[in-house]
């Protein structure tokens, strides 16, 4: 399915008025490598809960990343999750099994290495490895993820950065602080721009030919430069970031800090007796010092679009009228208003963070590079979600959404942010967050 020899597709319809992700083609062929892939993870679900002895309990099914999920209780009564993962030719670096194993040697790095650590980083019990396969076990606690109670009827915005705060502080005072090394010029074009250039050849693949081959496209009424081309004009002109490159990479802790992937525990649910906790999970798979931007820039992107795409949709038409490469952008019904709040107020919360703010007191540049970064992941998370196979339904209506929906959607959004990111940098060497995020989606 995801090889970077395949001849890109090009002929997928454009419908004025309509849903432009209606390539049946494209869909069929996902459909069939998902229900191979399924098969294929069952069987190895299946020996692995016999090899453990266990019971099965249940599917999770809430993650972002194409692993497989299982709750089990193991034979000393004690609930765990496996967690497997079946590599899939072609699949992009961070969803490749290649990574996948790499994020449990930064889970036995990060745990033996920080002691402090091990109350609320997540555990590994048992790892398993195939030629073509990975797996490892870790403990459940029962949890919510650290935006849950952004989506609830009334949002709870001060909660959520209460908790957040907490979270933040306890890897920054545990986990980023243990060392550092000097950044350096170049470091966003070799993580960021390199990451986007490597990809695009997924993109170009699967997505229509009007979003990805013209020079230029529309994006909700305003005109956008070609996303590699943006990504080799800041890997040519190292000048142009140079000012808001990092000073400082810290620790390894994470990498993939997305809102998913902290999640509350309750008093007494094995952590801490008579307080509620945290649990960070699913590190990205790094071993190397890394940006707390790149981070932190996850946070926002959950925020922006990442969580409610994925648990929503997106609605991607044409205006009847406009040229081929022209394209209107929005979440199926309207994003959550929590979330819409939450964004706006997230660089905020950053600067008046105590720990996160010593950190960045040195760092001139971290607010234009959480920004830019943020529209990098957007572009990036477009290629993993033709790397995540997995069925995924509209939470409102049930109704199935395609990775291709949710491809498009990421990508449309990316390319809206990275045009005015970039566009500013050329402009004034930094980026406006107030004028920058007024191009979030807003609720109604």
């Amino acid at each position: 399915m995801l090889s970077p020899n395949d001849t890109a597709v090009t002929d997928s319809p454009v419908v004025a008025d309509s849903a432009v992700i209606d390539d049946s083609a494209v869909i069929d062929d996902i459909t069939a490598h998902a229900e191979a892939m399924s098969r294929r993870e069952e069987e190895l679900l299946a020996k692995l809960v016999g090899e453990l002895g266990a019971e099965v309990v249940g599917e999770l099914t809430e993650g972002g990343s194409p692993a497989r999920l299982l709750k089990v209780t193991l034979p000393d009564g004690s609930p765990h999750v496996i967690k497997l993962l079946v590599d899939l030719p072609g699949a992009v670096d961070g969803h490749d099994l290649g990574s996948f194993r790499l994020k449990i040697r930064q889970i036995d790095k990060v745990r033996d290495e920080n002691p402090d650590l091990r109350y609320f980083y997540t555990d590994k019990t048992h790892e398993f490895h195939g030629e073509d396969w990975a797996a490892y076990t870790m403990p459940f606690y029962p949890n919510e993820d650290v935006a849950a109670c952004l989506r609830a009827d009334e949002p709870q915005v001060e909660l959520f950065y209460d908790r957040l705060g907490a979270a933040l502080r306890l890897l920054v005072t545990h986990g980023y602080r243990k060392d550092r090394v000097a950044g350096g010029r170049g470091t966003i074009a070799d993580v960021h721009a390199d990451r986007l250039d490597r990809r695009f050849w997924l993109l170009a693949k699967y997505l229509p030919e009007a979003m990805t081959g013209p020079d230029r496209i529309v994006v909700n009424g305003r005109s956008c430069r070609h996303p590699q081309q943006l990504a080799r004009l800041i890997m040519a002109r190292p000048e142009l970031t140079a000012g808001i490159d990092p000073t400082w990479l810290y620790y390894p802790v994470h990498g993939d800090l997305n809102t998913r992937n902290i999640l509350v525990t309750p008093p007494g649910a094995g952590l801490r007796d008579t307080e509620e906790g945290f649990r960070i999970i699913d590190p990205r798979g790094t071993l190397d010092l890394w940006d707390i931007s790149y981070d932190v820039a996850k946070v926002l992107f959950s925020l922006s679009v990442w969580d409610g795409g994925l648990r929503k949709g997106f609605e991607i038409t044409q205006p009847p009228d406009a040229a081929g490469s022209t394209f209107d952008l929005r979440f199926r019904g309207q994003p959550y208003p929590g979330y819409v709040t939450a964004a706006h107020r997230f660089l905020g919360f950053l600067t008046e963070h105590p720990e996160f703010a010593q950190l960045s007191r040195e760092d001139p540049g971290w607010r234009d590079r959480l920004l830019l970064g943020h529209a990098f992941h957007l572009l990036a998370e477009a290629a993993c979600r033709l790397s995540d196979i997995k069925k995924r339904t509209d939470e409102q209506s049930e109704s199935e959404i395609s990775p291709l929906e949710l491809a498009a959607g990421h990508y449309l959004y990316g390319v809206l942010f990275l045009e005015d990111a970039v566009a500013q940098l050329e402009a004034t060497g930094h980026i406006d967050p107030q004028t920058h995020l007024g191009l979030l989606p807003a609720a109604s």
